[in-house]
């Protein structure tokens, strides 16, 4: 679209605008009436009118013909009057312009004579249909500039349009100017756009070729060079431009494909290689990013990140909602009532329901009897001693009250029922303390969602065409793909038939185009025969388990329980919980334990938070429930392990050469209500099997030396044989009497094979 300002843009643009109005013009010389279609195009397409105009009736002075040009000055001012008028009233045409661009042929149509009126009208009834191809066409070179996505229906109109601009180029210039910007193009488009399309492209530029010459011989030439092209591209410019040279020669000199040849053909031949070699490899590579880019899901990428945004800003206000609870929970925790405050309360309701009922209680309260400090420090004992008696009272009491029996009588029940209160407090205190740290671990699980999502996702085109490239190359058919990243991390989409999914080639393809493993991690059915696999990166190391485990004997339960699990892709959780004793009732409290810490994990909670919630249910049981625990979580990419022991025996780390050991020394789960657990950070050794007991088999063994001297002993790598080995051994060392409930976890670290 041009302004009136002028600028060297617009120069150019008028002047390449001249040259194809002088090719059109001329495709057939006897009627000149495909111009017009351009120049409707510039005209609906909002273009200057004058400078249109002008450039428009230039185009007919080429070779001087008054017919031509008498029909082209008929045909600029029905064009010029009728979208002048449109401009002025700021309209946009519609339909109706079928009627004004068959009205503006009505020039050519009546005052050319060369051709018979059947030519005419079937050239007519072209140039009216090439009037809205060469708006699409013209809409995207000069507008769109190629700088946005160019539809299928585009690209068929700038086809046509390029057809018959190579047609104009022949009558105006020569075939063999024609040839030489066509080989420019082809190079150009070989280094931009790629093998297949520049295929396209070369057929489509042979048309105007085969047609000058009506010989189906030259249609191979171009397609031809292209080939020669794409065997060398990718290794050379300056060799691939050299092989496409040779192709031509050889063509010129050795085929009747050329009907002759000349030695000025030779620099046709030349000038656009030379010119292409010299253009500076910026421009080809933004070029070929930009095609990229155009061919990218910008709307749905974008789509994602704004959803992503908004799930973020909603995790943050939900996160508050939960802090916001957290707050409240710590406010009602200070509320709640001291031992001075229930203390004063007793003394309160002593003098209601005693002392007032009491005959002498007039004289007393004349005399400022009872004492109100000297009754709080018999209640004060009393409380500290959980009752009192005639002993307790103090001499001034005592010599002043009528009524000792009553007020020791009354004092008891009341030292009972303040039990009764603070059992009951404390129970309602460690309840809202629970609720309290639920909602600080949710608030915090939400909020480190919330940063996630509040990040943009990273798209990558290059990494996506080097994906697709080595798809194709292996036989692997996609209907879309989508790839991002978060910091190091690399996400592939693809959308992608089902029969695929389980072929080896499509990991392998993916995992030479990324230069590492990975591995899918998500599928999800779109259609009867396609689904969307997500892949990702798969960790370098795998693990193997193995258990064995014994019940206590004459106990039909075990109070060990265990749990595997995987966290996330990369990471996964051991726990081994004992509970005290065994049977039902401390299998009930081990496998509660498993169970919250299992489920807390997986929700992302950390690890301090997780083992204080669950020493708070357990604490919170009337029953004396504990239960020691061992907790291992490894990250498979980097083999960092995390060991914590909560009132659990010792766990070993067996290498080729060493054998490591994880202490503890907290207390069980459930005794005390602040816990403090023994944790600590290790990296794994490759090869490394981790062993983790309960106090049955540490106890079967005597000490951890012996344990130790028996582990050197065991050869076989297998994580099964060697869990198997140590619970044989400690039953043999009990006489095959299971003195407690027995388990041994064993955990084989190794590299995966590529």
């Amino acid at each position: 679209m041009l302004k009136n300002k002028f600028t060297y843009k617009k120069f150019f643009v008028y002047f390449f605008s001249f040259i194809i109005f002088l090719c059109l013009t001329n495709v057939i010389p006897s009627f000149k009436v495909l111009s017009l279609p351009f120049y409707v195009s510039l005209l609906y397409l909002n273009f200057n009118i004058v400078g249109s105009t002008i450039i428009y009736l230039l185009s007919f002075l080429y070779d001087v013909n008054l017919t031509s040009i008498y029909s082209a000055l008929i045909s600029s001012l029905i064009l010029l009057s009728i979208f002048s008028l449109y401009r002025k009233k700021n309209r946009k045409m519609g339909g109706e312009s079928i009627f004004y661009i068959a009205l503006s042929l009505s020039g050519f149509l009546y005052l050319t004579t060369a051709k018979s009126i059947t030519f005419k009208l079937i050239v007519s009834a072209l140039a009216l249909i090439l009037s809205f191809v060469f708006i699409s066409a013209t809409r995207v070179v000069f507008i769109k500039n190629f700088n946005y996505k160019i539809l299928a229906e585009e690209k068929f109109c700038l086809a046509i349009f390029t057809i018959l601009l190579g047609l104009g180029v022949i009558s105006v210039f020569n075939v063999s100017l024609l040839k030489s910007i066509n080989i420019y193009i082809i190079l150009f488009s070989m280094f931009t756009l790629g093998g297949g399309t520049t295929m396209i492209i070369s057929i489509i530029l042979s048309v105007p070729m085969v047609l000058f010459s009506q010989s189906l011989d030259v249609f191979c030439i171009f397609p031809l060079l292209t080939l020669s092209l794409l065997i060398f591209y990718k290794n050379s410019k300056i060799l691939s431009t050299f092989a496409l040279m040779g192709i031509d020669l050889i063509l010129m000199l050795f085929t009747n494909v050329y009907p002759t040849f000349i030695y000025a053909d030779l620099i046709y031949l030349i000038t656009p290689i030379v010119v292409f070699l010299f253009t500076p490899n910026s421009i080809i590579t933004s070029t070929k990013e930009k095609i990229i880019a155009l061919n990218g899901k910008f709307l749905s990428r974008y789509t994602v990140n704004r959803v992503r945004a908004s799930i973020s800003n909603r995790l943050y206000s939900i996160s508050d909602v939960f802090s916001e609870m957290e707050k409240s929970f710590n406010k009602l925790k200070e509320c709640v009532s001291t031992d001075a405050d229930l203390i004063s309360r007793m003394a309160d309701e002593v003098i209601m329901n005693v002392c007032e009922k009491c005959p002498q209680y007039i004289r007393c309260k004349q005399n400022s009897e009872p004492d109100r400090r000297e009754l709080l420090k018999i209640l004060s004992v009393g409380v500290a001693k959980n009752r009192i008696s005639l002993v307790d009272l103090t001499k001034k009491f005592t010599e002043n009250c009528g009524y000792i029996n009553g007020i020791i009588f009354e004092i008891n029940e009341l030292i009972h029922k303040y039990h009764e209160k603070v059992k009951e407090s404390e129970d309602v205190l460690s309840g809202k303390e629970l609720i309290r740290m639920q909602s600080e671990g949710v608030a915090g699980v939400l909020k480190g969602m919330a940063f996630e999502y509040s990040k943009n996702l990273d798209y990558s085109i290059d990494i996506e065409k080097k994906i697709a490239e080595s798809l194709k190359k292996n036989g692997i058919l996609f209907h879309e793909i989508m790839c991002y990243t978060r910091g190091e991390e690399l996400e592939i989409n693809l959308i992608i038939k089902n029969e695929y999914i389980k072929d080896n080639r499509l990991i392998n393809s993916i995992n030479n185009a990324t230069s590492r493993s990975n591995t899918i991690v998500l599928k999800t059915s779109v259609s009867s025969n396609m689904s969307a696999v997500t892949i990702k990166r798969s960790p370098t190391f795998d693990a193997a388990f193995g258990i064995a485990s014994k019940t206590k004997n004459n106990s039909s339960i075990s109070g060990d329980t265990h749990t595997l699990t995987k966290i996330d892709e990369g990471k996964f959780l051991i726990a081994l919980s004992d509970g005290m004793g065994s049977g039902f009732q401390a299998e009930n409290t081990s496998s509660t334990a498993i169970s919250l810490i299992e489920s807390f994990y997986k929700a992302g909670l950390n690890s301090k938070l997780i083992l204080s919630m669950v020493n708070k249910v357990l604490a919170l049981n009337t029953d004396d429930n504990f239960s020691a625990m061992d907790i291992l979580t490894v990250n498979l990419f980097d083999l960092n392990a995390d060991f914590i022991k909560i009132g659990a025996p010792y766990s070993f780390i067996l290498s080729d050469s060493t054998i490591k050991i994880i202490e503890g020394s907290s207390l069980p789960l459930g005794i005390l209500d602040d816990l403090t657990p023994t944790g600590c950070n290790a990296v794994i050794d490759e090869g490394s099997t981790i062993i983790m007991v309960t106090d049955g088999i540490s106890d079967a063994f005597g000490s951890t030396t012996d344990l130790i001297d028996f582990l050197r002993t065991i050869d076989n790598k297998n994580p099964q044989f060697i869990a198997d080995s140590i619970l044989n051994k400690a039953l043999n060392n009990d006489r095959n009497i299971a003195k407690d409930d027995m388990t041994v976890l064993a955990v084989r670290i190794f590299k995966k094979v590529s």
